[in-house]
């Protein structure tokens, strides 16, 4: 199963324009205690996930369409996710009207679909088993894996044309489905290749080539460029992955060929280089790369993921100037409206600067080395400490969240608040700029090495955002909630320690 990082629980807001045609789904569910669905939409930067309110079994669904869309179902018992969970490929079309049922006990789900647009949503393509590429993690050459994504690929181009034949789908079903599957190896290969090198280290770098040399294969069988292909499914999902690792890959040039990838990406010498990197790691090199490998529909819909991401991560760094090229380049585009309101809210956010409230540590602290040495700096104070970074995305989530409603409940109560920036010591204007955009009032430290070390070891933690208290009698606990925060849970556990 795809993993699918920050889950949305959002309430549907329509994103086609108004004067397109409803698709509805109803969908029965027997032995449905503890079942959960949710709505997977390739193709909407924003909004792509919905979860299903379930009553009874029961569950409706109403999506405003122009054209036909991909859009993936997945339900599964909460209780028992692993054995009992189905994926369900629908290809709603405007003006459809379908029930589908299932049974969550059943040997298959006994998955039924009726209904004006059943002739393309059957289980025989929709309901497909996923290939379990589980079994080839650690594989250090790409034999097994890619063999068994081809025949995976080649029953699923058999099983379309029996389809076709026996469902007489649509003309638009047909195209987008055979579109899909020319990219099903594209997409499955690449994304397990970036995520098994990690689990094999050193044996995929001594077998780079051979791994690469199926991934070049497929980019060549297929344009990695293609406005016609953006409904399917398979290409829509590769995209996405495509502009996640082309990212993460930066970071690896930058560390093996810094001179070479600077002056290929940057345009100048290693070290203004790694200034301007360093600065915004994620906004402007997804800019970059869409630039390089896109145009048309394609770049568009992907400065539109660019943008969705930058929003749910809630990283601000150049955004405004990102939409700014954004509207230059596609001034009729439909995603200006959606993003206006979220640009011009970091726009007034960028505006604020560091106040006295915001206190910097000697040298930014940067000379703190050990746990002892904060306790000690701390002492006689109830302290609520941050572990955090500018780079971790859930830390400025839990920081846009909590910090001000954490000062607002505990004003005159003796709470000291103490920011620690791990990983930062290349990214100081970055800190600073992001302390005054998030108003995070407080005492702030920037974290060399030593210090991160020694911290994470003590309070047995190995992720962030990592909050701990600093007692009044030097002695520290770890939070009793991890991401994402629980702020009813810490603010009892802040209470309880400002009592003693």
């Amino acid at each position: 199963m795809r993993k699918i990082a920050n889950l949305l629980t959002l309430s549907f807001l329509p994103f086609c324009t108004l004067f397109g045609q409803t698709a509805a789904l109803h969908i029965s569910i027997a032995n449905s205690k503890g079942a959960i669905c949710n709505l997977y939409i390739p193709g909407q930067p924003q909004h792509s996930f919905i979860n299903l309110k379930i009553n009874n079994g029961q569950a409706a669904y109403a999506l405003n369409l122009t054209k036909p869309q991909f859009v993936q179902l997945n339900c599964f018992n909460s209780a028992d996710w692993l054995h009992k969970h189905f994926n369900y490929l629908l290809y709603l079309s405007p003006g459809d009207k379908l029930e589908l049922k299932a049974d969550l006990n059943q040997q298959g789900y006994a998955l039924e679909i009726s209904g004006k647009g059943s002739n393309n949503n059957q289980p025989m393509m929709s309901a497909m088993e996923q290939i379990d590429l589980y079994s080839f993690n650690k594989d250090t050459v790409p034999g097994r894996v890619i063999t068994a994504i081809k025949f995976a690929q080649k029953i699923r181009q058999a099983s379309l044309s029996k389809y076709i034949s026996r469902y007489k789908p649509s003309p638009a079903y047909i195209n987008d489905w055979e579109t899909s599957l020319l990219y099903y190896a594209n997409d499955l290969y690449y994304n397990f290749k970036e995520n098994n090198k990690y689990q094999v280290g050193d044996a995929y770098n001594r077998n780079y080539k051979q791994w690469q040399k199926i991934t070049d294969s497929l980019f060549e069988a297929t344009k990695l460029n293609n406005d016609a292909a953006l409904p399917a499914f398979h290409y829509n999902a590769f995209l996405n992955i495509f502009l996640l690792y082309e990212k993460e890959r930066f970071s690896d040039e930058a560390l093996s060929h810094p001179e070479a990838f600077y002056h290929e990406w940057y345009q100048t010498d290693t070290i203004e280089g790694k200034k301007l990197f360093n600065a915004d790691r994620k906004n402007l090199v997804q800019e970059k790369i869409i630039n390089r490998y896109f145009t048309g529909k394609t770049a568009e819909h992907l400065y539109a993921v660019l943008l969705a991401g930058a929003a749910g991560d809630i990283n601000p760094t150049n955004i405004p100037e990102i939409f700014w090229r954004f509207k230059e380049k596609y001034p009729n585009s439909k995603y200006i409206g959606q993003f206006r309101k979220s640009v011009d809210t970091i726009i007034v956010n960028q505006k604020h600067t560091l106040n006295g409230s915001m206190v910097f540590m000697a040298g930014n602290g940067t000379k703190f080395n050990s746990l002892d040495e904060v306790l000690e700096a701390m002492k006689g104070k109830t302290v609520l400490v941050d572990m955090w970074g500018t780079w971790c995305g859930p830390c400025r989530e839990e920081i846009e969240k909590n910090s001000a409603a954490l000062r607002a409940r505990f004003k005159g109560k003796g709470l000291t608040y103490l920011y620690i920036a791990n990983l930062d010591l290349d990214n100081q204007q970055q800190w600073k700029n992001l302390i005054a955009y998030f108003d995070i009032e407080g005492t702030h430290l920037l974290a060399n090495k030593n210090l991160t070390d020694d911290i994470m070891e003590k309070v047995k933690s190995n992720s962030y955002p990592t909050l701990f208290i600093i007692k009044k009698d030097g002695t520290f606990e770890l939070a009793k909630t991890t991401y994402p925060i629980d702020r009813n849970v810490l603010i009892k556990q802040l209470e309880n320690d400002l009592a003693l």
